[in-house]
Order: C-alpha cells, then structure tokens, then sequence
C-alpha cells in the first residue's frame, strides 16, 4: 500500500481565470433597453462570497478552418494585462464589421453580486461593469443609518437600476429603496445561500456548478472552491411580488 503523503491541491498550479459563456441566471444592467428598469435587493457580500471585484475580457480562438473567433469571456482576479487569446477590436466604420489586428479589446472591471429579482422572483447575479454604476452604488452602501442589513446578511432596502440613451449617450442610475426583507424572501436564502459562492469564478469552477466538496464532504481545495446551483422559483401574481419585495 501506497500512502499518498502530498494534499493533491499542494501539486495542482493555481488557477487565475475561468472561462464561461455567461451562465444563467445572470444579469447586466447593458440588457436593458432606453428606458427601461429592473428593481433588485442584494444578498450576503464580500465575506460570506457573495459579491467579488475582478476582470473580464473577450477571447478570441482559431477554429477548423484556421480563423480567429468569438471565444467566450475570461475572467480574472487581476488586471491581465495582454494575453495571447484577447480578442480583437471591431471596425464599426464599416459595412462587414472586419477585426482590427493589433488593436484589442480592452478589459473591463467588474463587480458581481448575488441579489433577487423583482421581476422574476428568482435569486441572481448581478454583473456590473459601468464605472458610474459601481460608484453609485458604494455611495448608497456608505449611508449605513439608512441603507441597513439583516445579521444574515440580507439588505433592508432595494435598488432600481436604469438606463437612459443609447450608444455613446448612454446613462445608468441607482435608486435605492427602504423596503423590510419579506419572509419569503428570507426563506429563500437560507435554502440556497450555501449554494451560491462567486469566487468559484476565480478557481476554474462555474458559479452555479453547486458546491464543492470531497467525499468526506469537506469543502474542496480551500475557501475558495464553491460553487451553486440556482433553481428558478414559481412566477407569482406581479402584484404580490411587488407587496412581498
């Protein structure tokens, strides 16, 4: 018998990017069309893995027929830099829309929270790349008098994201609401918070790949190592929802 003396993670080369096709449920405020806004309220925060910072870019990969293509989106907890499948920016000046070689797309930070949403009823993450976006809401998140949180971590007020214009001209905005965390709400949570760990963004696993663990059941590879499994909930009357949220 062979005692196996080394943890494998000590041999595994860390992982600093993940790949992905934007899983679902996932949302960003770019979906949204002139006027139009969707109400969500956040749920848990950075110390529980419930909301993250970090890079996303645009990959491009060479198929069969040898031509580079849209790839999908990379994720990264730093700045990348220029890796070598970053994909190339696109000539919107003319009619075919060719690929500008040497010109790339450039990262984009962003940040990713789990909240609920008004409208579909169902727990989410929020994708935030606007710059303007991000400084508005850590404006709303300093006014801790008014803008409170349940000890589980659940806030006490809801926001409204908008969006104004289109192209060039484009504008987002936060409008925060007092609104008290219903039960149902509550419920929610505590079935599928554990479910749900965002830095799994960060370690080559999909957020919503469910929870990782060994067969002993402990947590694999460290803290970081989670993942969930998002079930959507039964559509209610638009008017109760408005009520419970």
């Amino acid at each position: 018998m062979t005692l196996q003396v080394l943890p494998p993670e000590l041999l595994e080369q860390p992982k600093e990017r993940i790949e992905t096709k934007e899983p679902q449920p996932y949302w960003k405020p770019s979906s949204l069309k002139d006027g139009e806004s969707e109400e969500f309220r956040l749920l848990g925060c950075y110390e529980t893995g419930h909301a993250i910072m970090g890079w996303q870019y645009a990959s491009e990969a060479r198929g069969s027929d040898g031509e580079l293509r849209f790839n999908g989106y990379v994720v990264t907890r730093t700045h990348p830099g220029t890796p070598d499948d970053i994909a190339r920016e696109t000539d919107w000046s003319k009619p075919d829309r060719p690929k500008i070689d040497g010109s790339y797309v450039k990262p984009r930070r962003f940040l990713a929270w789990v909240a609920t949403s008004a409208a579909r009823g169902r727990l989410e993450v929020m994708f935030i790349e606007q710059k303007s976006l991000r400084e508005q809401l850590t404006e709303i998140l300093q006014e801790i008098e008014d803008y409170t949180w349940t000890e589980d971590g659940l806030a006490n007020f809801s926001i409204k994201i908008s969006r104004k214009g289109q192209g060039l001209e484009t504008s987002y905005s936060i409008l925060p609401k007092v609104r008290k965390v219903p039960e149902k709400i509550k419920a929610q949570w505590e079935k599928e918070k554990e479910t749900i760990w965002l830095p799994n963004y960060f370690e080559g696993k999909d957020p919503f790949d469910g929870k990782q663990t060994d067969a002993k059941g402990i947590p694999a590879g460290g803290v970081d190592k989670r993942g969930s499994t998002v079930l959507p909930k039964t559509e209610e009357k638009k008017q109760k929802e408005e009520t419970e949220f």
